[in-house]
């Protein structure tokens, strides 16, 4: 797993803060949409890693940042529409 450039953090903060519907596509290559309020750490085989958690359809959700491949943006009027975590 590659580390999370620096300035990917900005708008996963966004997301959470505005609590922007985002469509997450993942490095297994599934999607998951929800809304994301917070980060936060999980554990995984032993180790920590940084996740955005929220909902999908009413359930709770948490992703781990390094598993998502690039985030679309779904709500209207947001100030960015998409990002790509892969170089």
């Amino acid at each position: 797993m590659n580390p999370i450039k620096c300035e990917i953090y900005d708008y996963i903060e966004i997301i959470c803060l505005y609590r922007y519907r985002v469509k997450l596509t993942l490095t297994d290559g599934t999607h998951i949409q929800g809304k994301f309020d917070r980060t936060l750490y999980v554990s995984r085989n032993q180790q920590k890693h940084e996740a955005i958690a929220g909902i999908d359809q009413q359930q709770a959700i948490e992703v781990i940042l390094t598993d998502i491949t690039s985030i679309d943006v779904l709500s209207q009027n947001a100030s960015f529409s998409h990002i790509s975590l892969i170089e």
